[in-house]
């Protein structure tokens, strides 16, 4: 066979044209295809890098969020417990500073119980010592005691406080003042003319004197002038004997 040369530049220049036609129609139009998808993926694996990215960011932010709520659970249990134990604390010494009220209410309470039973205790023993020492002085009372106890009187005006002494002499200077002498039996008149001239001795602004009788007094005398109460008689002493006030 033998080799034409027209033939084979024809088949050069037909397959130059080929070339040609292929590069032109095929190849070019590929390419574009391929760098597009190309181009689309690496803006795919760029997006999906980002995704990747953002997700690592969002789990590293959940973990610290995760992170710092147990870490605020555990201060805020702490700060519970601490103020439970507060709470716990005031309500126990609350409940002690009752207990203790309480306590001393009771005992408050048992020591007037026992103060008022030693009081009862101590009245109906006075008052049974009063009917006592009353039931003896009336069988011991006599006109000579109390001529006795008149005399004990008189010497115990002298005696007198300076401030008493000066309120009785402003009493007796008043112009209706009496001199009032209660007696458990009548005295007789020499018995109460040494009565105002001793009692004068004392106060000589005494001016009037008046003179009654008061069994109740058992034995003995009660002068009134003015405001006071100058009193040697059985029954004023056994009234402060049992705790009372001279009455009658």
């Amino acid at each position: 066979m033998e080799l034409d040369l027209t033939t084979f530049l024809m088949e050069v220049v037909n397959f130059m044209i080929l070339v040609w036609i292929m590069n032109r129609l095929l190849y070019k139009p590929v390419q574009a295809v391929i760098a597009k998808r190309l181009a689309a993926m690496d803006q795919m694996r760029s997006e999906a890098e980002r995704i990747r990215t953002e997700a690592t960011e969002l789990s590293q932010t959940y973990h610290g969020r995760l992170a710092t709520w147990d870490a605020e659970k555990t201060e805020l249990r702490r700060q519970l417990q601490t103020e439970i134990a507060a709470e716990r604390q005031r309500l126990t010494a609350d409940l002690d500073q009752e207990l203790d009220g309480m306590r001393d209410k009771a005992r408050i309470a048992e020591e007037r119980q026992v103060e008022e039973r030693v009081r009862l205790s101590e009245e109906r023993a006075i008052a049974h010592a009063g009917r006592f020492a009353a039931h003896l002085l009336s069988r011991i009372a006599t006109p000579e005691l109390g001529k006795q106890l008149m005399d004990m009187l008189l010497e115990d005006l002298a005696a007198l406080p300076d401030e008493q002494h000066r309120s009785i002499v402003e009493s007796l200077g008043r112009v209706d003042s009496v001199v009032r002498v209660a007696s458990a039996y009548p005295l007789p008149d020499d018995s109460s003319q040494h009565f105002e001239v001793r009692f004068r001795e004392v106060f000589p602004a005494a001016k009037q004197f008046s003179f009654s009788v008061n069994e109740a007094l058992l034995a003995g005398i009660r002068v009134n002038t003015g405001p006071w109460n100058l009193s040697a008689n059985l029954k004023d002493e056994l009234s402060f004997f049992q705790g009372g006030i001279n009455g009658d």
